[in-house]
């Protein structure tokens, strides 16, 4: 059996979990001796010269959707699927490989990844989530996926506090001492006491595992008061603010007002903002914006006088 397996998005260092299921499931099928398995990271311009048993193409991003049909359409009929996010919504993975312990070997990294929980309590308009995974439930226990000789984890979960076992999985995680990075970020709106105490014990990383690090987002100036009182829960338990990086969404229904307002915020407690474009479009302002702060040279020249240098010249 000779597989084909196309990682579309090819994210640097970012490895793509289908994939690795779909890989897991073929050789827990075939065994090793039978199975000769190829990874293609990005969308080739032509297909293989060579025929394979199965393809199978993984589409995360909606960007990539009309290069990945491109590129099918040069393949025989049949033994070729489909999905992922940047498809469409409807393709899932069975749940024979869906709650398989994926294959780590695929990408060669060195941590677990997976979720705990689907779906979300919020109703973003600009997240697919709701429609795709619904509300918010119950998916895999942490040792489905972790493997024992991994000592990071990487959370996939949407929103990891609103989970069912959310209070389970945190002690599972201290228990065992594991570094952790929960990649899609947490919800600074449902912080408590009990959560804020749990976590300060967790190793909590950046998606590299290189430094400490924890991941919210301020997309609306209606839940200032909420990140206020969440900042000053996570400093009462020793949650240092230079730890924290916070998502801005910008380009989907603030005003430029709104959005250097909410910088201005993160700026008075020392957190690392980071400028999220909606479908990374949008206007000159808001590539300036976003160069900015990304880049962060807010650290040097004040916003008045950097977007009156680039915008005017």
């Amino acid at each position: 059996m000779k597989v084909l397996l196309v990682d579309a998005d090819s994210k640097k260092g970012f490895p793509n979990l289908a994939l690795m299921k779909i890989s897991a499931y073929l050789k827990q099928e075939y065994g090793d001796l039978d199975l000769d398995i190829d990874l293609i990271k990005g969308i080739p311009e032509t297909a293989p010269i060579y025929a394979y048993d199965r393809t199978y193409i993984s589409v995360i991003f909606f960007q990539n959707k009309e290069q990945v049909k491109a590129y099918i359409c040069q393949f025989p009929e049949g033994h070729l699927e489909v999905g992922g996010s940047g498809w469409n919504l409807e393709n899932k993975l069975p749940d024979s490989i869906e709650h398989i312990r994926p294959d780590y070997d695929l990408y060669n990294i060195d941590f677990s990844m997976g979720y705990t929980s689907r779906g979300c309590i919020r109703n973003c308009g600009f997240c697919i989530v709701p429609e795709k995974e619904g509300r918010i439930h119950d998916h895999a226990p942490l040792d489905e996926f972790v493997n024992a000789n991994h000592d990071k984890v990487m959370l996939l979960d949407n929103n990891f506090q609103a989970s069912p076992r959310w209070k389970e999985n945190l002690d599972y995680l201290i228990k065992y001492n594991y570094k952790v990075n929960f990649n899609q970020g947490l919800d600074i709106r449902l912080l408590t006491n009990e959560f804020a105490e749990k976590l300060s014990q967790v190793k909590y990383q950046n998606w590299k595992f290189t430094r400490k690090s924890l991941n919210f987002a301020f997309d609306d100036l209606r839940y200032e008061r909420q990140l206020r009182d969440g900042f000053r829960l996570l400093e009462h338990y020793g949650i240092r603010m230079r730890d924290l990086s916070i998502y801005l969404l910008t380009g989907y229904n603030t005003t430029k007002e709104d959005d250097i307002k909410r910088f201005e915020i993160l700026k008075e407690y020392g957190v690392n903002p980071y400028i999220m474009r909606y479908n990374q479009n949008g206007s000159v302002w808001d590539n300036h914006f976003a160069r900015y702060v990304n880049r962060r040279y807010y650290q040097f020249i004040d916003w008045a006088k950097y977007e009156n240098g680039v915008l005017n010249k």
